[in-house]
This record gives C-alpha cells, sequence and structure tokens, in this order.
C-alpha cells in the first residue's frame, strides 16, 4: 500500500497541538521535536513539558479515516501504531543527551541542549473511530520502554480526555490509573468512553475494575448518577477556563506596563527579549490539578463579583491546598490604584501571605480594572518571620475566615 500523504498529517499535528495549547497552556505544548543524527530527524511528534511534568506523544493520522472499510482499518492501525511505538521508543532511547528542538509559535525556536526531559509517559496516537484491537501486534506494542510506561489510545480519545481532565497532571493520574487494567485492554483502542465515565463516578480512580468490558456494565448501571456527575463537574470546570486565561495572557505584556513604576519595580520585571519568569508562573497555574484550579478560579471570580457590588478598589483571599504544601495562591481585584501603589500592594501581599501561613511559596493574581492582570511570584527559602513580616501578614489576612473543603474530581 502506497505511503500516506503527509499534508493531512502536518494539519492534524497543528490542530492537535494548538488544541491542547489553552488547557495545557502554549507555552509548554511542542510538536514536531527534531534533532541531528546524521541527518536532521524528527524526534516525536509532540512533548507537553515544564518542570516536573513531561509527556512525549506519536501520532498516526489517515488521509481520509472514513474512506476504509473496517477491515483495512484494522489493518492500517496496527501497521501505524507499530511505526509510532518505534519512533516513540527510538525517542526515549536516542534522544537524551543531544541537543533538540522546535519551532514553537509563541516562544520561537525552543532548544533543549540536553536532550529530552525525563518522561512521565508515553503515548501512542492513532486515528480511528470505532473500536480497534491491536492486540495481534502485541510484541511490537511494548507497554513500558526501559522506566516509561506507554498507552494506546485514539486520537479522539485522547482529545475528549484532555478536554475533560484539562490539566497535564490530571492527564497523567488517568494514565496511571488506566496501567491496572488487563494487559489486552491496553491495547485496544477507540472505546475509551465508558472506561473514562467510570473513573469519573470512582472520583478519579479506577479501584474495583476488571476491565473495559466490566466499566461499561457499571456506568450503564449509574447511568441517573453519571448524568448528575457530569453536570457538577461542567458546572464547577467553568472557573478553569479563568485561570487558563491568567495563563495565555502571561505571554505577552501590556504595551504600557512600565507606565507610573519606579525604577525598583521596573527592575523585578524581565527584560523585554529575554522574558524567563513568565514561564514559571504560568508552570505554577499549569502544575495545578483540574479541581485546584477550578476552585482557585472560582475564588478568583467570586474576588471581583464581591469587590465590584461592594463599590470598593481593592479586595483579596488567599488559598492553599493540602497536595502542595509549600504553596500559598492569593487573588485580588483591583479598580482605580495606580500602578505605582498596585505594585507596592503586590509586594506586601506577597509577603504577608508567606508569613501569615507559614509558606515560602506565593503565586499571587490580581485584577486589573478588568482590562488585564497582575501577576507576582515570589520564592523564600523558608517562611518570613521578622516582627514586621508578622504585622504585615496580620494586617491582610488575620480578619479573613478560613473554610475548609474537599477537592474532588467530581465536586459533591
Amino acid at each position: 500500500m502506497p505511503e500516506e500523504p503527509k499534508e493531512r498529517g502536518v494539519w492534524a499535528e497543528v490542530y492537535v497541538r494548538d488544541f491542547l495549547a489553552l488547557p495545557f497552556i502554549s507555552e509548554f505544548v511542542f510538536r514536531s521535536l527534531q534533532t541531528l543524527d546524521g541527518t536532521q530527524k524528527e524526534v516525536a511528534d509532540f512533548l507537553v513539558a515544564y518542570p516536573g511534568v513531561s509527556i512525549l506523544a506519536s501520532q498516526k493520522t489517515q488521509k481520509d479515516p472514513f474512506a476504509r472499510s473496517p477491515d483495512k482499518t484494522l489493518s492500517w492501525a496496527q501497521k501505524e501504531a507499530k511505526k509510532a511505538a518505534s519512533q516513540l521508543c527510538g525517542a526515549l532511547r536516542t534522544a537524551r543527551g543531544k541537543p533538540v528542538w522546535c519551532d514553537h509559535p509563541r516562544r520561537g525556536r525552543v532548544e533543549l541542549p540536553d536532550g529530552l526531559p525525563d518522561i512521565n509517559h508515553g503515548i501512542v496516537l492513532v486515528e480511528v473511530f470505532g473500536r480497534v484491537d491491536l492486540n495481534a501486534q502485541a510484541g511490537d506494542l511494548p507497554l513500558r520502554y526501559r522506566d516509561t510506561p506507554i498507552t494506546y489510545l485514539s486520537l479522539n480519545d485522547f482529545l475528549n480526555v484532555a478536554l475533560e481532565l484539562r490539566t497535564a497532571p490530571e492527564v497523567l493520574a488517568y494514565l496511571d490509573a488506566r496501567r491496572a487494567l488487563p494487559y489486552t485492554d491496553l491495547r485496544i483502542i477507540g472505546d475509551e468512553k465508558a472506561l473514562f465515565e467510570f473513573y469519573l463516578l470512582q472520583g478519579g480512580s479506577l479501584a474495583g475494575c476488571a476491565g473495559k468490558a466490566d466499566a461499561a456494565v457499571a456506568v450503564s448501571a449509574r447511568h441517573d448518577e453519571l448524568g448528575r456527575a457530569l453536570k457538577s463537574k461542567w458546572e464547577h470546570d467553568q472557573y478553569s477556563g479563568l485561570l487558563e486565561d491568567v495563563a495565555n495572557q502571561l505571554a505577552t505584556r501590556r504595551h504600557d506596563y512600565a507606565v507610573g513604576l519606579s525604577a525598583e519595580a521596573l527592575a523585578r520585571y524581565d527584560a523585554p527579549d529575554n522574558r524567563a519568569n513568565y514561564l514559571k508562573m504560568q508552570a505554577v497555574i499549569a502544575n495545578l490539578g483540574l479541581r485546584e484550579r477550578s476552585e482557585l478560579g472560582r475564588a478568583f471570580d467570586d474576588t471581583m463579583r464581591r469587590r465590584e457590588l461592594s463599590g470598593s478598589v481593592f479586595s483579596h483571599r488567599a488559598m492553599h491546598v493540602d497536595s502542595k504544601p509549600e504553596w500559598v495562591y492569593v487573588v485580588g481585584s483591583s479598580a482605580g490604584i495606580k500602578p505605582s501603589n498596585l505594585q507596592q500592594i503586590k509586594m506586601n501581599l506577597m509577603m504577608a501571605a508567606l508569613t501569615h501561613f507559614r509558606k515560602t511559596h506565593c503565586l499571587l493574581i490580581i485584577d486589573r480594572d478588568k482590562a488585564s492582570y497582575e501577576v507576582g511570584l515570589m520564592i523564600q527559602p523558608t517562611p518570613p518571620s521578622s516582627p514586621a513580616e508578622r504585622a504585615l501578614g496580620d494586617k491582610f489576612f488575620g480578619h479573613l475566615r478560613m473554610t475548609d473543603s474537599e477537592l474532588a474530581l467530581i465536586p459533591s
């Protein structure tokens, strides 16, 4: 059979990159990584990577996914899955310790001089729209290469999982949970829906699932419960988009950002041609789980609404989560505050939060007149504790009422 034309394959890669760019944050989604191995060659189709998280994927698409008969689709999928797995294993084997690069739509040329980072998970993506059993090729489709687990999914199923879970840590948790399935199920693609719904009903777990067929029976028996769970999840997930917008806006700087700022305040900003700190801020947002991101977004939205209803010029609140004990997150809303004054408030708030909550890491996000965001990141080796810092902490946070709530994948 002749080689598939590459034009649609390239289009599909760009589409997937752009699809993942908002929930996974564009700056950390890389397409068509290249290296030199005698000649220039592609390492892998996709890499999602920032400190602590890395997912490598190889993707195969059809020229016309509806043109083949079921038997020919099976034959095509088996052959292409084998190619994709081979490419993935080759990348894991050879793309360490040698320069790797790609062209990024926002960051330009991104270079990884030491090659690929340690990969948390490898994914083989094959474009099929029905159930396809790849077990006849099991010998060529490893479930692990060295220390890296490998998952086989249809492209459509992967995009749906990414859309529903929205964060790379959450997707990694799901992929890890799938590893407990029977080996034969791990090489069947195109029928992920019931398994994923079982995962949601169990609050982010596949414990007690004997396989995909078992998941389908269990989900069918809990149809009404699933409907309620999906509705609750959708309502809460909306707030994740607010944090995703903040991360997206961080990629560009306001043309008037320097207006009204002192030389000391300006020194805290990256040089225009060497912006690195915004990536660190984006990585903090990217590394939140779905419910963490959503609840922080909810707190941010509520802070903006309360400030507007009260008619005040500034309002703020804080949040911290058990899964990241070193972090405190502060959200605020401002109206009509001069840039120089807002900068001082920002610095005081971060120091106050670290002191009051005995944390070492703080991310702060302030809505600025509903026109832009002011974002700050402060990291200290130990929690501040001087008398002046404790007084600052009491001033900003001593009067706030703290509540506890469980952060579940499906909110109750």
